[in-house]
């Protein structure tokens, strides 16, 4: 059984990549790994109350791609990493020697995503495996 790793954080694009991922992995009777992944701030105070909510966030959206993958029939496993997105997806991937990563695209503009750097983007130069990349409905 092979392993597809997907980005999720409960957002348009990243449910397109999660409804792509199980619907693969289904025909392919692979397992997901889903990520929620986050940069946690090393100040005090209120942000450390922000990366709390935020981690409740991802506890949350995991939960919620846990029942999306096992309504589908699908073998779920979840992570989250305090790490960037595109480091994170591809350390879990690496870990679990995926067949690829999949990710949601929000159809950010070129130059944005030049100076900016999006996710896709990143995985599209440092991932030493395949990436899917599945746009967010319009």
């Amino acid at each position: 059984m092979g392993t597809q790793v997907v980005g999720y954080d409960g957002t348009d694009g990243s449910r397109a990549a999660l409804d792509a991922a199980v619907g693969l992995a289904a025909e392919l009777g692979d397992g997901v790994v889903v990520v929620f992944a986050h940069v946690t701030n090393r100040l005090g105070g209120e942000v450390r109350d922000y990366d709390d909510a935020v981690r409740e966030h991802g506890r949350g959206v995991l939960e919620e791609a846990r029942s999306i993958a096992r309504e589908a029939g699908v073998e779920v496993e979840l992570v989250m990493r305090e790490l960037s997105s595109a480091e994170a997806l591809i350390a879990v991937a690496d870990e679990h020697d995926a067949r690829l990563i999949v990710v949601g695209s929000h159809g950010e503009r070129p130059l944005k995503s030049a100076l900016v750097g999006s996710t896709p983007t990143r995985l599209l130069h440092l991932s030493e495996r395949p990436v899917l990349v599945v746009r967010a409905p319009e």
